[in-house]
């Protein structure tokens, strides 16, 4: 499913975060929005996720305004993994994965599709917390959690908020592995320009709320760039053994 963001402006108490920004995610392609910190990253994706409604503009799921669709239906559609999710319920984990099934059931009905529950935290790497208590685990553990409920939905586009965060360098490698084999559309906010490189197909640079640069990773990640938006001087160089680019920094 297509993800898209035409013109969309918002005004959030008072205060500009986002100005006329167009996104276009192709259907099964994913990617990487990337930008300092306050540049409105997580702005965006919520409202790609239909979870507001922009000031001017439009956000499209396919070929549906996100603002419009049901929520139930549009989280049929599309499953958001926030940055800092949490509960204060003290849930084991695999019930946390569970709710993720929520949009799928009937009423009060229980949802009979264990064997989607079970590959989802099979993916997800988390098949031996299963019945560990929520309140018990670390962040890092809690964000792979999370990116299982967010699989369980079993959603046609998936939009990530620092999925990375809090995740050593193993199970970060393994997440984006992961999200790059599932083989549906993907929005991922990242800081790490390097993960961007290796796993995005495309780059949306965000800076103060405008959409600075958009494009295949190879067209818009150089040094000029890294420059004008974070103020660091680097080197974008193609890395030998792996023929992707990577960013060197100057000390």
């Amino acid at each position: 499913m297509k993800v898209s963001a035409h013109g969309v402006t918002w005004m959030r108490r008072g205060r500009l975060v986002l100005d006329d920004v167009t996104v276009e995610v192709s259907a099964g392609s994913i990617t990487g929005l990337v930008g300092p910190n306050g540049s409105g990253k997580t702005s965006l994706l919520t409202l790609m996720a239909g979870l507001h409604r922009p000031t001017e503009g439009r956000v499209l799921l396919g070929s549906r305004n996100a603002s419009t669709i049901p929520p139930r239906e549009r989280a049929r559609l599309v499953a958001l993994l926030e940055q800092h999710a949490t509960t204060s319920l003290n849930l084991t984990v695999r019930q946390v994965v569970e709710l993720g099934r929520v949009p799928h059931r009937r009423f009060s009905s229980p949802d009979p599709a264990g064997a989607v529950v079970d590959e989802a935290m099979a993916a997800a790497h988390i098949e031996h917390l299963a019945e560990r208590s929520w309140q018990t685990l670390s962040g890092g553990e809690r964000q792979r959690v999370q990116l299982a409920r967010a699989l369980a939905q079993q959603p046609s586009a998936l939009l990530l908020d620092e999925p990375t965060n809090h995740l050593d360098l193993r199970h970060q490698l393994e997440l984006m592995r992961t999200v790059r084999r599932l083989g549906v559309t993907v929005v991922t906010a990242l800081h790490d320009l390097d993960l961007a490189a290796a796993y995005c197909d495309r780059l949306a640079v965000l800076d103060a709320g405008r959409l600075v640069a958009s494009g295949p990773v190879d067209e818009v990640l150089d040094s000029r760039l890294v420059d004008t938006v974070y103020g660091v001087r680097a080197e974008v160089e193609r890395h030998p053994a792996t023929d992707r680019l990577t960013v060197v920094w100057h000390p």
